[in-house]
């Protein structure tokens, strides 16, 4: 009776049966005959990395969602092989601030920030069934929100015909999304601030069609970017260097996503002069101190001392490093690429929402005002490094 009582509770995880009755999705598309693998990205086995050390493994995918199911982090590098062929640096990038000169701007832009757009923006995003990368489910919210951040660019109160909104198309149904906002100061411009999250969501018992609401992962870190985009943006940001918003797709299935939009920039000879990766920025627990996460491993020290410095000055929070691991998220792909990279995470605890990967995973499990903090420290990177010359 009690494996029989596991089974039951491992299916109703895989299909969100209680997460649906709790909460109905408000898109109530069903891709017809889904499978595995909506595009043909599965048809044959992929290049699988799981540690720095180890040969890359060729991998079907129930052995790659397996891996997934037992914990292990990996890295999916069939389409960039070509950024672990050594660990060159990429094109020349601005230098980095020493003082923080802005801030009169950086305190009027986050005294503007609000909690109103996580939830305005979660509901409807969180309601698509999954967001799996490699299904029409992926699709049609990635193109959800695309349309979201180009309704921010098109508001009255922000006019300016410097900012582009466009897909970044991969292999896979659902699109990465860049928001560039193009620098004003010619000597400059050239060089790009990367300011990112993941959007994509997994179920990680039936990642195909399995419900999976992602609001912590990463719908929080969505969020956050785009609550600080959306005050930048009312403010008249218009920086020295250019600076863009990333939304990756396919994190879930080993940074797909980034690493072809890094590789890509890599290949163009783009001068990238830092990235600041948001994922998951709403769950902690309550009985542990409250603070930012600064990933300590695939990132650049001189970065990571710069959003520590912004951290503490413009949040209420302190910050603590701790080591994330293999593949742990988008910032990596940045690293690998030979591009400096941070990110900043929720706490310091890599596993401590296990609400994630699952139905589960709500808008009633997030602190939207922990996530301000976060939103706070993206526009102080925005304006801290974009301004910089």
């Amino acid at each position: 009776m009690k494996c029989l009582l596991q089974i039951a509770s491992v299916l109703a995880l895989g299909l969100g049966l209680a997460a649906s009755a709790r909460q109905p999705s408000q898109h109530a598309f069903v891709a017809p005959g889904t499978t595995a693998s909506e595009s043909g990205l599965y048809a044959s086995e992929r290049l699988i990395k799981i540690n720095e050390t180890a040969q890359p493994q060729l991998m079907g995918v129930d052995d790659i969602f397996a891996l997934r199911r037992a914990g292990v982090r990996f890295v999916d590098i069939t389409d960039a092989q070509e950024l672990y062929q050594g660990h060159e640096v990429a094109a020349a990038a601005g230098a980095l601030p020493t003082t923080l000169a802005f801030g009169d701007e950086v305190r009027k832009a986050i005294g503007q920030l609000s909690t109103k757009l996580y939830g305005d923006i979660l509901k409807p995003f969180t309601a698509f069934h999954n967001r799996y990368y490699d299904s029409q489910y992926g699709k049609q919210s990635s193109e959800w929100l695309q349309k979201q951040i180009a309704q921010l660019v098109d508001t009255p109160s922000f006019t300016s015909g410097n900012v582009t909104v466009r897909a970044f198309g991969h292999k896979f149904p659902q699109s990465s999304i860049i928001l560039r906002i193009e620098g004003r100061d010619s000597a400059h411009a050239k060089d790009t601030v990367v300011i990112s999250a993941h959007q994509d969501s997994v179920n990680m018992w039936l990642p195909w069609y399995g419900r999976a609401s992602g609001a912590d992962d990463d719908g929080s870190g969505t969020v956050t970017i785009l609550e600080s985009l959306r005050v930048l943006l009312a403010q008249g940001f218009a920086p020295s260097r250019s600076v863009e918003f990333h939304w990756y797709a396919g994190e879930e299935g080993g940074l797909l996503g980034s690493q072809d939009v890094a590789l890509d920039y890599k290949r163009s000879g783009r001068s990238v002069t830092a990235n600041l990766h948001f994922d998951m920025t709403g769950f902690w627990k309550k009985e542990t101190t409250e603070l930012i996460g600064l990933v300590s491993d695939r990132t650049d020290p001189e970065v990571r001392a710069l959003v520590k410095s912004l951290a503490e000055t413009y949040t209420r929070l302190k910050t603590k490093e701790f080591a994330c691991g293999y593949g742990c998220s988008d910032h990596a792909s940045w690293n690998q690429a030979g591009y400096r990279s941070a990110m900043a995470f929720e706490s310091d605890q890599l596993d401590a929402n296990t609400y994630i990967h699952s139905p589960s995973d709500t808008i009633e499990t997030l602190d939207f005002d922990h996530m301000l903090e976060f939103s706070k420290l993206a526009v102080a990177f925005a304006y801290e490094v974009g301004y910089a010359k």
